[in-house]
């Protein structure tokens, strides 16, 4: 190493720059950027597929035409906050003391934004542009069941009386939160694995490729991912996220390389047209993904202090551009965008200071709390199981009877 060469200095050779673990300090990263900026691209995407003029997949941008099908940016910055998440939660599973603790962090984050969205949207939204009126939303049961159900990803397809009913995507209230069960479903398998020990250090190279095996086997293997949707949004959703665990894992290992980002690319790109097009499209958005993390820095890193407002524009944005697409039925995809979009970042940075970063600060409290509540409770079983032996007689007491 030079040691009049800057410490974050980027080496342009492939098997002498930083590894990942090298370049990862603290919250010093671009992370947030990248989850904001794939927040974007969802809003931008369900632009196109809610505007009320317009093909539903066709992007038009003056001279420039995108179709979103031949290009899916929704699709692939979904995938990116699977290849975020991955990463990140792997940290939390891995430096959280206990798997309690680490279960109670991905709640706070998960559920107290969603839960409030949904309430907002089932009784104060909801009967504001309904066009059934207070008495009718109100005694219908879709109204009261909506947010407890929604809110706790028991249902994704929940509807409420008279809301969305006369727009292009009829009904639907709040489509992008089916991703969401994933996500829950993916923290519940790493959790899962952790309680068990097949984290622990020894164990995880095992781990990992117990579950590249089983993405293999299900794609090639079996017919299961063309019979069953949901088979085959595990699987892609578990490989963008795995792949994000299995880059912390093995961080200390892997350098983030321009050459490496853009031989990866030029794979993904050969290979696009075979059946291992999806695992090595992934492995390049991977290795991309963490690049730009982790690699790119001076002003970007700024858009820390801001905070996560992707998540909040995430579930907000959908419902946020139906309602305007009801009030203005004709409005193309560059306007309902333009319009939507400052609109749901103010929602979503209210969600962010007023419900998220509070939930997140409760996390030690919380963790505290339930682990003595866990420990009470313990205790009254052993008191109850113990009252319930029937005591040992002392053998001269044996012999007197």
């Amino acid at each position: 190493m030079d040691p009049n060469r800057p410490e974050n200095a980027t080496d342009n050779r492939p098997f002498q720059a930083p590894t990942i673990a090298a370049r990862l300090t603290g919250r010093d990263n671009n992370f947030n950027l990248i989850r904001f900026l794939a927040a974007t691209v969802v809003l931008l995407d369900h632009s196109v597929a809610l505007a009320g003029t317009g093909e539903p997949r066709l992007l038009v941008l003056g001279p420039l035409t995108i179709d979103l099908l031949v290009v899916p940016l929704g699709r692939i910055a979904v995938d990116v906050f699977f290849v975020v998440s991955g990463f990140l939660v792997t940290r939390s599973v891995l430096t959280r003391p206990t798997v309690l603790d680490f279960t109670i962090a991905r709640v706070l984050r998960l559920f107290p934004a969603l839960l409030v969205v949904s309430f907002v949207i089932a009784f104060v939204l909801g009967p504001l542009i309904s066009d059934r009126s207070f008495s009718e939303y109100f005694g219908d049961l879709k109204a009261w069941i909506y947010a407890p159900l929604t809110g706790m990803l028991v249902s994704h397809s929940e509807t409420l009386p008279g809301v969305f009913d006369d727009v292009r995507q009829q009904g639907i209230v709040n489509s992008p939160l089916w991703t969401l069960r994933y996500e829950a479903i993916c923290y519940g398998i790493l959790g899962g694995l952790a309680l068990v020990g097949a984290l622990m250090h020894r164990r995880i190279v095992y781990t990992l490729a117990a579950l590249l095996a089983a993405y293999l086997l299900v794609t090639f293997g079996t017919d299961l991912r063309g019979q069953m949707a949901a088979i085959d949004s595990l699987a892609r959703f578990g490989l963008s996220f795995f792949l994000g665990g299995a880059c912390y894992v093995f961080a200390d290992r892997i350098r983030l390389n321009w050459i490496w980002m853009i031989g990866l690319g030029v794979l993904a790109a050969a290979t696009s047209q075979t059946s291992i097009a999806e695992f090595t499209f992934h492995v390049a958005l991977a290795y991309g993904v963490l690049w730009v993390a982790l690699v790119p820095g001076g002003p970007l890193r700024g858009f820390n202090r801001l905070g996560d407002y992707s998540y909040g524009l995430y579930i907000l944005c959908w419902p946020i551009q139906q309602t305007i697409v009801t009030l203005m039925p004709a409005i193309a995809a560059p306007a309902l965008f333009a319009i939507s979009f400052p609109i749901t970042l103010g929602v979503a940075a209210l969600s962010w200071h007023l419900v998220e970063h509070p939930a997140l600060q409760r996390k030690e409290a919380t963790s505290r709390r339930a682990a003595s509540f866990a420990t009470n409770v313990r205790g009254r079983l052993d008191l109850w199981r113990g009252g319930r032996r029937k005591p040992e007689l002392d053998p001269q007491e044996s012999k007197g009877s």
